[in-house]
């Protein structure tokens, strides 16, 4: 449940997901007020997984926006098809991310990504600068790649606007970020 909205997904046995029951409302929380205000916005939500984002950020734009989820793996795309099933302003594509994003050159107010704990990497980072969206919501699972695509997006005019930090993996070294980047 996020404020009035509840959101209801389903993932293959055999897909991933948040191992904390608290964890996908949390995380969404922190992206969606990391996103602020998209009413009418192009999103772009990399990595999107079973769309845990993608349905949230389609109600963030409303009507007039769009969002474009990419993701790599054909099982978690064929989750967010029937997740975010009825969602007209959402366009779910697979592949890699870096190669949709070379293939597509269209623009994007805001791109948020959820890469793997390898994180975005050099090729995707400048890809998405070349988009030149106003705010970049990342959420990173390895505080290491996190730090040197947050040094990238810096090469690119981005400074980072806040940082969250959630520990979803108790008695772990773990924790997820939330990090919020804006030229």
């Amino acid at each position: 449940m996020l404020g009035d909205r509840e959101h209801t997904y389903r993932v293959a046995a055999d897909g991933f997901w948040q191992v904390h029951r608290e964890a996908p409302a949390t995380l969404t929380r922190a992206v969606l007020d990391g996103v602020g205000d998209v009413d009418g916005a192009r999103v772009l939500d990399l990595y999107s997984g079973a769309g845990l984002f993608t349905s949230p950020l389609a109600a963030a734009v409303g009507d007039d926006g769009t969002v474009l989820a990419v993701e790599g793996d054909e099982r978690a795309v064929r989750d967010a098809r029937r997740n975010a099933h009825g969602l007209d302003r959402v366009e779910l594509r697979h592949g890699p991310v870096e190669q949709v994003l070379a293939q597509d050159g269209s623009g994007a107010d805001v791109v948020v990504l959820d890469p793997p704990r390898v994180g975005a990497g050099r090729a995707v980072v400048e890809a998405v600068a070349a988009r030149q969206p106003s705010r970049v919501v990342y959420v990173a699972c390895d505080p290491a790649a996190l730090a040197r695509d947050v040094s990238y997006l810096a090469e690119h005019g981005y400074g980072l606007a806040s940082l969250r930090a959630f520990d979803l993996f108790p008695m772990t070294h773990h924790l997820e970020a939330v990090a919020v980047l804006t030229r």
